[in-house]
């Protein structure tokens, strides 16, 4: 379905996990950032919100009600289909149209990131496209992995198997969906949880778009270094230097960095 017109956001001073009252077909999803919950809802909440917290103290506070445009959460970019590195993203609601040669991935963004018009994310599948064409992966982990859209895109590549790991719940939910649109479910094993938690599973290739502070800790982990070949982004200006300082003094070796508008991409191999 098309994404809502309006999008309803309660912030709670405490994390808590939406209570089943609450999550019915106006629920989007939440995100826990540090002490504080944010509760998206595709229409006014407030006064069921502000209910259960008083029904149930000890839960959380109630902080504030944020009402923005779909459109404003996307940065301003209309959801519309995109081709980039040989691949057609195109938005479920739309009808494709892919040239000859197109790889077609159908995406509902939903609240994640991953639509194919971040610079992060055009970066990431120009390497991943690069990285199958010169030794197709086998084994692919994708962690950070949003809506999803990379997993997808190595798949369509010809990789067998994906595992996807991601954090946040409204990315989460955004990659199960998609995960159908693209019927995917037997190839890409989808976790929700921290990154640098599920390092270790055996891969041809690692894809980590994701912030700053958690590339550098998975830099450090043993059972990380052990892929063939890495792709690294969601790095921004620059963080860039402090990630290649970082990368130096790993066993790993960068290949290429991209970058576009600011925004970086890191293809590297193991030792």
């Amino acid at each position: 379905m098309p994404p809502p017109e309006k999008l309803y956001v309660y912030e709670i001073h405490g994390r808590l996990h939406p209570p089943p009252g609450l999550a019915g077909a106006d629920f989007l999803g939440c995100w826990r950032e540090g002490d504080y919950t944010y509760l998206f809802f595709s229409a006014p909440k407030e006064a069921e919100v502000q209910g259960w917290l008083a029904a149930h103290p000890g839960q959380g506070r109630y902080s504030s009600e944020t009402v923005l445009n779909y459109t404003d959460w996307e940065a301003g970019q209309h959801l519309m289909p995109i081709r980039v590195a040989g691949f057609y993203l195109c938005p479920v609601w739309d009808t494709p149209a892919p040239e000859p040669g197109d790889l077609l991935i159908r995406l509902e963004p939903g609240l994640a990131f991953g639509s194919g018009w971040h610079p992060t994310t055009r970066l990431c599948l120009r390497l991943l496209r690069r990285v199958c064409q010169e030794a197709r992966p086998t084994q692919v982990l994708d962690l950070g992995t949003g809506t999803g859209v990379l997993a997808l895109a190595a798949l369509a590549l010809g990789a067998r198997q994906v595992v996807a790991v991601e954090y946040n719940d409204l990315a989460v939910r955004a990659a199960q969906r998609n995960i159908r649109h693209n019927a995917r479910e037997r190839e890409i094993l989808l976790i929700q949880g921290d990154a640098r938690q599920f390092a270790y599973p055996a891969a041809d290739l690692a894809l980590a778009n994701i912030h700053l502070e958690v590339l550098l800790d998975l830099l450090q982990l043993p059972d990380f270094l052990d892929k063939r070949r890495y792709i690294f982004s969601g790095l921004l200006g620059t963080q860039v230097e402090q990630f290649r300082s970082a990368l130096a003094a790993s066993p790993l070796k960068p290949v290429q960095i991209l970058d576009e508008n600011l925004w970086f991409a890191v293809l590297a191999e193991g030792p």
